[in-house]
């Protein structure tokens, strides 16, 4: 089996969260994306720096007590120093730093800090655009609550994504919590354009169970609901009920084969309390997602004893399908990845 950045292809060209902003304190921190591991790290005025996680001496890992001392990246075997940019600045055995220089140099990543989250480049172009094009919906607007949930999960971000937009699979794993077998009707159009995959529900009768209506529409207000995927990897979920609103924006980061770490920012505003139901809704989510690294849990056992398998559809899975060719396309970097456009009607139960 090709390892996950082999299958992946030209989809690394892409920008994907590190970690949030208050996770990278004083200490260097380390990461993996695409079995790459990686450093972060603030220079004197701030700013982040993004390098491949071993000293070029002898390839110790900064993160397991390494520092950062005056803004450089100090290596805990030999104590070897590293600039923003990845340059050696002093190494210690050579005596005073006063007038020397070094050829050593480690290849910095691109990384840019935005909406409360570092995002890294890992592609090996520079990116088209500077800073990632997607921004977190009503991010400290007023009226909002939001907060950012972080949870591994045993599988990777096709599936993911999947997940994340599929409806029926609600009334089966979230049963009681999010949405209850009603054995009802569904239509709903699939549409695919300029690289998104946008679902729209047209059940007029839609309701979530009832734990998440007492929390979200306690006023019975009539619910809109549209689910949306986002090349590479972001997905969008709205819940409205007339004003206010219900947002679930996962942006799935590619850890190794079989592992992704899913930053799920939630969004929310409801009629009063806003601020006070901050913890029941917290608990409620987590209890909901946690539901989901089960279920993919269990999907991913499965496809690691078969990981060339054929699933099979249903016109339920037109999201799947949809999800499937875009990220097909995405390892060639083919065009059609925005030129393509198709719009479905289909009906399925729930």
């Amino acid at each position: 089996m090709n390892s996950l950045q082999e299958r992946d292809g030209l989809i690394r060209n892409n920008w994907y969260i590190a970690c949030l902003s208050h996770e990278l304190t004083a200490s260097p921190l380390g990461l993996v994306l695409y079995d790459n591991p990686l450093v972060l790290f603030r220079n004197k005025k701030g700013a982040i720096s993004c390098l491949p996680d071993r000293c070029l001496h002898r390839h110790t890992k900064f993160s397991m007590g390494g520092k950062v001392r005056n803004g450089q990246l100090v290596c805990p075997y030999h104590g070897w120093e590293y600039n923003e940019h990845g340059e050696v600045s002093h190494i210690p055995s050579e005596g005073p730093e006063s007038g020397k220089t070094y050829s050593h140099c480690l290849t910095s990543l691109p990384c840019v800090e935005q909406d409360g989250a570092i995002w890294v480049w890992m592609g090996d172009n520079p990116p088209v655009n500077p800073t990632p094009p997607w921004r977190f919906p009503f991010y400290q607007e007023k009226g909002w609550r939001s907060y950012v949930m972080i949870t591994d999960f045993e599988n990777e971000v096709t599936n993911l994504a999947e997940n994340f937009m599929d409806v029926p699979h609600t009334v089966f794993v979230h049963s009681g919590w999010f949405r209850d077998l009603k054995n009802q009707k569904v239509p709903m159009t699939v549409e695919t354009k300029a690289g998104k995959v946008t679902v729209t529900y047209h059940q007029k009768e839609d309701k979530l169970s009832w734990v998440a209506r007492k929390l979200l529409n306690p006023t019975n207000a009539p619910m809109k609901h549209t689910d949306q995927f986002i090349y590479p990897n972001l997905t969008r979920v709205d819940y409205w009920f007339g004003q206010n609103g219900f947002i679930i924006n996962s942006q799935m980061t590619p850890i190794s084969t079989m592992k992704s770490r899913v930053y799920t920012y939630i969004a929310y505003k409801v009629e009063w309390g806003s601020r006070v139901i901050e913890p029941i809704v917290r608990f409620y989510t987590r209890k909901v997602i946690n539901q989901d690294v089960e279920i993919m849990l269990n999907q991913g056992l499965s496809l690691k004893h078969d990981p060339i398998c054929t699933f099979r559809s249903t016109p339920a899975d037109e999201v799947h399908v949809a999800i499937e060719r875009l990220r097909h396309w995405g390892v060639k970097n083919d065009p059609k990845i925005y030129s393509f456009e198709s719009s479905k009607v289909i009906d399925f139960w729930i």
